[in-house]
């Protein structure tokens, strides 16, 4: 039986989103044609939206819809400890473990020579400006394993140290899976993992 052209053109689009493969995308483009018309213009307005008013915060280069975030703005947050992470996601799924009361830097990727991902691709600049002019106390890294993060890890430590050699800098502890994503960790295993960081050598 051949698909309808219309839902195998949707079916295409919605595989490229994370996590979803052709048969889940079938069916996502299935329940979409039988649903009721205000979902599918309020879903496509959303889209279509998706951009308007957000931007990077110009401190941590999250996703804001201010140009100074929530959390960079608080005078409620320690501004001596800046928690490095690799996406959006994972600042999410640290702040919702309640552990951590400082702020963040979004790197958005992880430098990677395999992939082509260098320095200049990634707000590795814009962290050392910061931690220049903020000069924190602690910089905690908090990405997942592999040898991309190890490799990011690395080089902006020794960044660090070479400019100011007083800064305590940590990772986050592994009572997590060393195949687990901080994205997909439990609450409690990362707020653990926070709260019992250790010291890069």
């Amino acid at each position: 039986m051949n698909i309808l052209p219309q839902l195998e053109r949707l079916a295409k689009v919605l595989s490229f989103l994370p996590g979803i493969g052709e048969r889940s995308a079938l069916r996502m483009a299935v329940f979409l044609l039988e649903s009721a018309p205000d979902y599918i213009d309020e879903l496509s307005d959303s889209i279509k939206n998706i951009h308007t008013g957000i931007m990077f915060c110009e401190k941590c280069y999250t996703i804001s819809d201010e140009s100074i975030c929530p959390i960079c703005f608080s005078d409620r947050r320690d501004k001596s400890t800046i928690c490095v992470v690799q996406s959006y996601i994972d600042m999410l799924a640290i702040e919702n473990t309640d552990e951590y009361n400082g702020v963040f830097h979004v790197l958005h990727g992880l430098i990677s020579p395999l992939k082509g991902i260098g320095i200049s691709d990634i707000k590795v600049r814009e962290l050392f400006e910061r931690i220049e002019k903020d000069n924190p106390k602690e910089i905690i890294f908090a990405l997942n394993h592999g040898l991309d993060s190890d490799t990011t890890i690395s080089y902006i430590k020794k960044m660090i140290e070479s400019k100011m050699a007083d800064i305590k800098i940590t990772r986050i502890a592994y009572g997590l899976s060393l195949s687990s994503d901080i994205e997909h960790s439990d609450t409690k295993s990362l707020g653990k993992s926070i709260l019992d960081r250790t010291d890069i050598f």
